[in-house]
C-alpha cells in the first residue's frame, strides 16, 4: 500500500492574519482526500513560542524582553477536519483573523507528504523563536514562498498582499536566504523519504 499523505494533493493555501494582539498570521492548507476529489481535509500551520519556565509566578507571556529575545519555537501543524470544522476552530482561535491572500496550486500539486517535509525544513532553518526575525511571520512566509517556488503553475490571489510581515505597519520575517536554503534542500530531502518508504513497502 503506497503512503496516503502521497496520494491527498494541497489545493489551495489561505495566508491568514489575525487583526488585533501580537497580529499573529499563520496558513491554512486545503487537501484534497486520496478516495474522493470532492472531499476536502484542512490543516492550519503556525509557530508560536516555547513559554520559559518561571517559578516565581503560574503566568506566561509572549511579551520578552530585549535580553531575552531569543527561545524554542513551536511550530504546529492542526488536522482540523472538513472546511466547516476548520472554520469552525479557527473564528474560535482567532477570532477577528483575514484572509490576506490564498494560494492556488493547479498543475504541479503537493502531496501532503511533500508539504510536511517543506514545512521541516523550514523548521530546521530557524529552530528557535526570535521576536525580530524568525517569529511566526517569518514561518508563515518562508513556507509559503517555498513551496510557490517548488511547485510551479500555481496562482496567488491577495487581498491584502502588503499586510504580511508586518506588525502595526513594520516589517518583520522577511529572508529570503531562507527561502533559498529550503528550495535548495528539498529534493534531497524528498529522495531520502521516498527510499525510507520504499524500504518500508518492501519488508511489508
Amino acid at each position: 500500500l503506497e503512503n496516503r499523505y502521497n496520494l491527498c494533493p494541497l489545493d489551495r493555501i489561505d495566508y491568514c492574519k489575525s487583526a488585533e494582539g501580537a497580529e499573529h498570521e499563520f496558513l491554512v492548507f486545503y487537501f484534497r482526500h486520496w478516495s474522493s476529489s470532492s472531499a476536502e481535509a484542512v490543516v492550519c500551520a503556525d509557530r508560536t513560542v516555547q513559554p520559559r519556565q518561571n517559578h516565581g509566578s503560574t503566568q506566561s507571556s509572549e511579551i520578552f524582553s530585549p535580553s531575552s529575545l531569543e527561545t524554542n519555537a513551536r511550530d504546529y501543524v492542526y488536522l482540523l477536519g472538513s472546511p466547516r470544522s476548520a472554520a469552525s476552530y479557527l473564528k474560535d482561535r482567532f477570532p477577528d483573523y483575514n484572509t490576506l491572500c490564498t494560494l492556488q496550486f493547479l498543475e504541479s500539486r503537493p502531496s501532503a507528504l511533500q508539504v510536511s517535509i517543506v514545512l521541516s525544513l523550514v523548521h530546521r532553518q530557524a529552530p528557535s523563536y526570535h521576536l525580530y526575525e524568525n517569529q511566526c511571520y517569518w514561518f508563515s512566509l518562508t513556507s509559503w514562498t517555498s513551496l510557490a517556488k517548488l511547485f510551479t503553475g500555481n496562482q496567488e490571489s491577495c487581498h491584502n498582499h502588503n499586510a504580511r510581515c508586518r506588525y502595526r505597519g513594520i516589517e518583520l520575517g522577511v529572508s529570503e536566504e531562507s527561502v533559498q536554503a529550503v528550495v535548495a534542500a528539498y529534493e534531497l530531502e524528498w529522495q531520502n523519504v521516498s527510499e525510507i518508504l520504499q524500504h518500508e513497502l518492501l519488508r511489508r
